[in-house]
């Protein structure tokens, strides 16, 4: 009696269920793969730091500058041949702003076992602690600068500290700061970014103007939502319940559309716009977890009336091993001079 024929195709799913699927995961010997190649992504873009000019170096902790201003015109005349009658002191309304300075500091350390190993994209941990520390202290100088932080002066039981931006570019800086320099109101606006005009954005640069006139040159350092509220500008929005338009004239050869601002030229300024996540931030805060306070922050800023003034630059000094492994330490004093608040603006709107 003959047995029946088993095709080839179960002979072989007969065989299969019998079989081990090959794979690594469970084998002895199998090597790591870790590639040279080490990544680090933050936000550590510092453009106010990196463009303000430098103020000379603070001699004191305390640093000061004087302001003055002009008298009201007068072209009421005068007889001819009479006698002057009053004499004016030209140096009445001068006055004296100040700063105080504020240090920074950070300390590292490698332990032996650490500098001795092989570890995947560092070729010294010693060189990368210090690197990312200077980077770390730079980028808490810029959140510095762009906060409201207002100056304190070091007692010895709490630091000293610079006034920023947020508080020098205010109506209310300080019983410090004279009337007669402080930012005028209309120079501050704090219109939602989502509602945003060209009319409230312009408000701000003749607000300027009719302070302190001439027609100048600006750095707007404008957080996220700001700026894209100003490319907004050279948009038409459609009726409601249209796709909103864009009106771009470019040459069709560039094979692009540019529909970001980055100069503004308006009736009575030329402003640079500059994008910075390091305006209005707490302290202690992560600038990539941006608050609405930060993307929405502004600063209206003429570089001949801004300085940042080291007192020393950083430093970095080793410290002794006492068997821990090297260590060190970072750091950096500085303040932040603002010669005129009168001629800086902001936008400081919440959302």
């Amino acid at each position: 009696m003959s047995l029946p024929a088993i095709s080839p195709t179960k002979k072989f799913s007969k065989l299969a269920s019998f079989m081990a699927t090959a794979t690594t995961y469970n084998v002895s010997g199998v090597r790591e793969d870790l590639t040279d190649a080490l990544t680090t992504l933050a936000p550590d873009d510092c453009p106010k730091t990196s463009t303000f000019p430098k103020s000379p170096a603070p001699k004191s902790a305390y640093q000061e500058w004087q302001v003055d201003t002009l008298a009201a015109v007068s072209f009421s005349g005068q007889l001819e041949g009479a006698d002057i009658s009053s004499t004016q002191n030209k140096s009445v309304n001068r006055s004296r702003l100040g700063n105080y300075v504020q240090n920074f500091g950070s300390a590292w350390s490698v332990s032996r076992n650490l500098e001795a190993a092989d570890v995947a994209g560092v070729s010294s941990e010693v060189a990368y602690a210090k690197s990312k520390t200077l980077l770390e202290l730079k980028r808490s100088i810029e959140a510095m600068i762009g906060s409201d932080n207002d100056r304190q002066a070091d007692n010895g039981t709490v630091p000293g500290k610079s006034r920023a931006l947020g508080l020098w570019i205010s109506v209310t800086p300080g019983s410090d700061v004279p009337a007669a320099f402080r930012t005028p109101t209309a120079s501050i606006d704090t219109t939602a970014t989502a509602s945003l005009a060209e009319s409230n954005f312009n408000d701000v640069f003749q607000s300027t103007f009719q302070k302190v006139g001439g027609r100048r040159d600006y750095t707007l350092y404008a957080g996220p939502s700001l700026k894209r509220a100003i490319s907004n500008f050279q948009r038409v929005t459609g009726a409601t319940g249209t796709t909103k338009t864009y009106q771009v004239t470019q040459a069709a050869k560039e094979h692009r559309v540019d529909l970001s601002v980055s100069i503004y030229e308006g009736d009575f300024h030329v402003v640079s716009v500059v994008p910075d996540l390091f305006n209005g931030i707490l302290d202690g805060a992560d600038p990539g977890a941006a608050t609405d306070q930060q993307k929405a922050r502004g600063y209206v800023i003429n570089p001949e009336l801004v300085g940042i003034g080291y007192q020393f630059g950083f430093e970095s000094q080793e410290l002794p091993d006492f068997g821990g492994g090297r260590n060190g330490w970072i750091r950096s004093c500085v303040t932040l001079m603002v010669k005129n608040p009168l001629g800086l603006g902001k936008f400081a709107a919440t959302s």
